[in-house]
């Protein structure tokens, strides 16, 4: 039987306080124990992690696999805004033959922005958001567009095959990819594609990482990644795609054919 616990990464919108909580009180029900990494811990009656930062880092869920493993040996993280539809899983998560170090269910395939390999990303030499931290991933591991992109919605780090210095050399991928945001106008939320940082600080330091398909087939029509999509353009189009220039959870998709507006609804 596994030692699990679960962690949640909660700031920002109402809907991700909501759906946490929901989340939270059902896994108390079953008896997993759950970790919230929070600016306001006062929400939660779980274990909660103050998360006092003002500018706020996708990269920075990493802290509730530190504090989680420290009681567990097994560190599972799931996205604020995921849909659990089924609870019935979990049990069977419990005494899941979990792989050593690092495990994840899905790339960014399955995600809008359709990449299968960290080297099909966009990362024009010319962004700045891009730009030191491509120059990075070159110098120490240059064969990083060979590897694949992570769907970080649901993480599972098994104590067991996690090398101690993999967290150190994430955290500098991750200073870099931040001071890149920063560098771009980024002004509220920084340090996406922590995926990638988690791929390249697994590779270079040896510790295992992988996809479980098996693990995917457990808990695919049980566990959503919920996006809000906005199709289409209006008066309103250039005031809403500044406000959620920063949101990795809306999609603005302007104008698109009729065909495409079925695809959407289907």
């Amino acid at each position: 039987m596994n030692n699990i616990g679960i962690g949640i990464m909660c700031f920002g919108d109402i809907s991700y306080f909501n759906s946490t909580k929901e989340k939270v009180t059902n896994l108390k029900d079953i008896g997993i124990d759950c970790y919230i990494l929070t600016d306001e811990p006062e929400q939660f009656t779980t274990k909660t992690i103050h998360y006092s930062r003002h500018l706020k880092s996708y990269h920075d869920k990493i802290i509730l696999v530190k504090e989680i493993l420290k009681y567990h040996n097994i560190s599972i993280l799931i996205d604020a805004d995921t849909f659990i539809s089924d609870y019935s899983f979990i049990e069977q998560l419990v005494n899941y033959p979990y792989k050593n170090g690092i495990t994840y269910v899905e790339t960014l395939l399955s995600h809008k922005i359709k990449k299968e390999f960290i080297g099909d990303i966009q990362m024009n030499i010319g962004d700045i958001d891009w730009l030191n931290y491509k120059t990075y991933l070159q110098k120490i591991y240059p064969q990083y567009g060979d590897l694949e992109t992570i769907y970080e919605y649901f993480l599972v780090f098994n104590k067991e095959g996690l090398k101690d210095n993999f967290f150190l050399l994430y955290e500098k991928l991750q200073s870099i990819k931040e001071s890149c945001d920063v560098m771009s106008g980024k002004k509220i939320v920084v340090g996406s594609a922590e995926g990638v940082s988690i791929q390249v600080a697994a590779k270079i330091t040896d510790t295992q990482i992988q996809k479980d398909v098996v693990l995917f087939e457990l808990i695919k029509d049980k566990i959503k990644d919920v996006k809000l999509i906005i199709v289409g353009t209006g008066n309103q189009y250039n005031k809403l795609k500044r406000i959620t220039d920063n949101n990795q959870d809306i999609v603005m998709t302007g104008f698109v054919s009729d065909e495409e507006l079925v695809n959407y609804m289907r």
